[in-house]
């Protein structure tokens, strides 16, 4: 049975009644918001998420994720490393498989329509600017992992005819995030408006010429990622501290190494005009979410592992 039409660009589902009922089966680290959401939205549906997870430095900040993650009834299938990950699938597959397979949501829940909310959100930005609610920034400071928030953004920018130097700060090495990947990402994403209807004379200009016309270009920053994904750096930890004492709650894995690219970049005067800083951080207190006892739920070999890196897990039994 074919998917239904989609009535707006936030998305549709498929008709088949069995899709809906599978789990979802993702990729991230322990401490992967994405995760946490999906987890959340799948539970209130009543659907598992499986989730195939790579260790992270275990900050209170990355545990108390993995407590949501198992709060909410998710599986996992955890590896030590990123590169460990297709052990994963291969459990998943063979000596681990779960009893229903999960249907697969790609890392970030990255996908060309995923990423029209943030299409929309550039508009919204450009609606501001109209209204003189804030002045047209010359640069927008955003951290970037799979790239669909910033090139949502800078299509939706470009659309609305809003030059603007987009500096994407990378929260991943160079082997994981580059030219390529950010250039896939937005031709998935302009796929999307295409289909979607995107006006013809529009179309036929392709990503590049969209944002050539608008005088949107943009630039990967890997200064801050410092020893790997997910590992605070020094530079991060200050930017959080203080984001926090003007109220704002970042964290150390994205938006803390964003904020301090543009500290650094403002020290060096490599920063002029308006400057947006692009908050991608839920600061919501999830919390209330945890369940009493989540540690049980932990594999025993990640428990292990959490606890040599310092953890203050109960130890396995």
């Amino acid at each position: 049975m074919a998917a239904a039409r989609c009535a707006s660009w936030s998305g549709c589902w498929p008709t088949r009644r069995t899709t809906i009922e599978r789990p979802i089966v993702s990729v991230g680290g322990i401490g992967s918001h994405h995760l946490v959401a999906l987890a959340l939205h799948l539970q209130a549906q009543g659907r598992e998420l499986h989730a195939w997870v790579f260790d992270q430095v275990p900050t209170a900040h990355t545990l108390d994720d993995l407590a949501l993650l198992l709060s909410t009834g998710a599986k996992l299938w955890p590896v030590p490393t990123r590169p460990a990950l297709p052990l994963a699938w291969l459990a998943y597959r063979t000596w681990a498989r779960p009893e229903q397979a999960g249907v697969y949501m790609p890392p970030g829940g990255t996908t060309g329509l995923g990423s029209l909310g943030f299409v929309e959100a550039g508009l919204e930005l450009a609606q501001q600017v109209k209204e003189g609610v804030l002045p047209a920034p010359q640069a927008l400071y955003v951290t970037g992992g799979t790239c669909g928030s910033c090139c949502g953004l800078a299509l939706g920018l470009a659309l609305a005819g809003l030059p603007v130097r987009i500096r994407v700060v990378s929260a991943l090495e160079r082997l994981y995030l580059g030219t390529y990947l950010l250039r896939r990402t937005l031709n998935q994403v302009f796929a999307a408006l295409v289909k979607a209807g995107l006006q013809p004379e529009l179309a036929a200009l392709g990503p590049e010429g969209l944002l050539a016309r608008a005088g949107v270009t943009w630039s990967i920053d890997h200064s801050q990622v410092g020893s790997g994904y997910a590992v605070p750096t020094m530079a991060g930890e200050e930017a959080v501290a203080l984001a926090a004492g003007g109220g704002l709650a970042l964290e150390t894995t994205y938006t803390g190494k964003c904020l301090a690219a543009l500290r650094s970049d403002l020290a060096a005067g490599a920063v002029s005009g308006p400057v947006l800083f692009w908050d991608t951080h839920g600061a919501t207190d999830l919390r209330p979410h945890i369940v009493a006892g989540w540690e049980a739920r932990v594999p025993m070999a990640l428990r292990r592992r959490l606890i040599r890196a310092g953890a203050a897990l109960p130890a396995a039994t």
